[in-house]
């Protein structure tokens, strides 16, 4: 597994693929204030619980956040 830094300064888990696909992960997202329509990636979170403290840290801060379950990630053929 490797990681990365994200605009929060902590360091994110990625999540690694896996035989058909990529493994469960919960990322997290922000509006991006333009529409409601449009959220960017903050992270990616192999355990629901730091990806909901991480989500929690950034609507306190004022930012509309959100936790997405993926489940299931085919790979692409």
């Amino acid at each position: 597994m490797s990681a990365k830094q994200s605009p929060t300064g902590e360091t994110v888990p990625l999540s690694v693929s896996c035989p058909g696909g990529m493994a469960r992960q919960y990322r997290v997202q922000v509006c991006d204030g333009d529409s409601p329509r449009h959220w960017n990636l903050v992270g990616s979170f192999r355990e629901e619980s730091a990806a909901g403290e991480c989500a929690r840290r950034l609507n306190k801060s004022g930012q509309q956040a959100r936790v997405i379950a993926c489940r299931s990630l085919p790979t692409a053929a």
